[in-house]
């Protein structure tokens, strides 16, 4: 009997041993993956209290999403103008990005759809000849008539 209960007590204070011992690693572990997230954080650039993240490029047919502080910084007006540029093929992804970086690190509170036209505009200028450059200045500047066309 004593040895049957000496072997149980043995084998119960083994299991709590290996129990404990892996709870340690995983905690460890836990605090690992913890620091390196920080580390991760803190490599991440932060301007005026926002954290800028590159996740990976988009895809040809992925629509790009924006995030809470985009939405808040843009007008409805500029959101919507800029969308239409995308859908019109003249403002391509890699330019809406560079884009949307110099309107959200803008001093505004909130963007204008003038300022919107501008940073399109100062964004395209050096990759566009002059006949795009005109055709650019036609569709961002173009003044209604309120004639009807027939």
């Amino acid at each position: 009997m004593k040895e049957s209960l000496f072997a149980i007590l043995l084998t119960l204070f083994e299991k709590t041993l290996t129990q404990l011992k892996e709870n340690h690693l995983s905690t460890n572990k836990e605090a690992e993956i913890e620091k390196q997230v920080e580390d991760d954080s803190e490599s991440i650039v932060g301007i005026k209290g926002m954290n800028i993240e590159f996740i990976k490029s988009a895809d040809q047919k992925s629509m790009r999403v924006f995030t809470y502080d985009e939405q808040m910084k843009l007008t409805k007006a500029s959101y919507q103008f800029l969308m239409r540029m995308l859908t019109w093929g003249i403002v391509t992804p890699e330019a809406m990005e560079a884009i949307l970086n110099q309107l959200v690190l803008s001093d505004s509170r909130i963007v204008t759809l003038e300022e919107t036209k501008w940073a399109i505009r100062n964004t395209l200028i050096d990759s566009l000849n002059a006949k795009q450059l005109a055709f650019l200045d036609l569709v961002l500047y173009q003044k209604e008539d309120g004639f009807i066309l027939h």
